[in-house]
């Protein structure tokens, strides 16, 4: 039996969505589960997104993907310090987004505990070694430094937080036949 199941958002729903072929046994087992909608729009069944249900489709754990409680309280005390500020929206999801990942990364650690050490661990062994951009560490340092500016008793120097180079790119430079059609144009 071919099958896969993944967390999706429906109609502002968190679901589990489980995509088979079509056959009868396994749309009935699937109906006795609680909650298990059929989705004429996505054309999958489609569960609640609970402990139980990650479990039953071997989806890993919310724990993992979710900072701790002290550091789910933080981040909405940040949204509201940044609201305070009259950040705009998407700054304040792009901000809080960035430090949530950020969060999830040291979620066993007390945020009095991380230092600058931490970050350039964060750094190597998470954004570098996903491969991801430039622009995004610089949001994710962003986010950092002003949110450990605002909370106190840290051991994080928001000063000393460094940021990646800036990339160099050549400038595009026209090949001899482009240089001549320009002209004749």
């Amino acid at each position: 039996m071919n099958w896969k199941a993944q967390p999706i958002t429906h109609k502002k729903e968190k679901r589990i969505a489980v995509y088979f072929e079509k056959n009868a046994d396994l749309i009935a087992r699937i109906k006795q589960l609680e909650g298990a909608r059929w989705s004429q729009t996505l054309g999958v069944w489609h569960l609640p997104d609970t402990e139980e249900n990650r479990i039953r489709f071997k989806i890993p754990s919310l724990s993992h993907t979710v900072p701790s409680p002290e550091g789910i309280e933080n981040i909405e005390k940040f949204k509201q310090w940044l609201r305070s500020k009259r950040y705009s929206d998407s700054t304040i999801n792009t901000y809080s987004e960035a430090l949530k990942s950020f969060l999830v990364f040291y979620r066993e650690k007390a945020l009095t505990d991380i230092t600058n050490d931490d970050v350039i661990v964060f750094n190597n062994n998470y954004i570098l070694k996903n491969n991801l951009s430039a622009s995004y560490q610089h949001q994710i340092i962003n986010s950092i430094k002003l949110f450990f500016k605002i909370i106190k008793n840290t051991k994080i120097d928001t000063e000393t937080l460094h940021r990646p180079k800036n990339a160099k790119s050549l400038p595009n430079v026209l090949s001899k036949e482009e240089t001549f059609r320009l002209i004749q144009i």
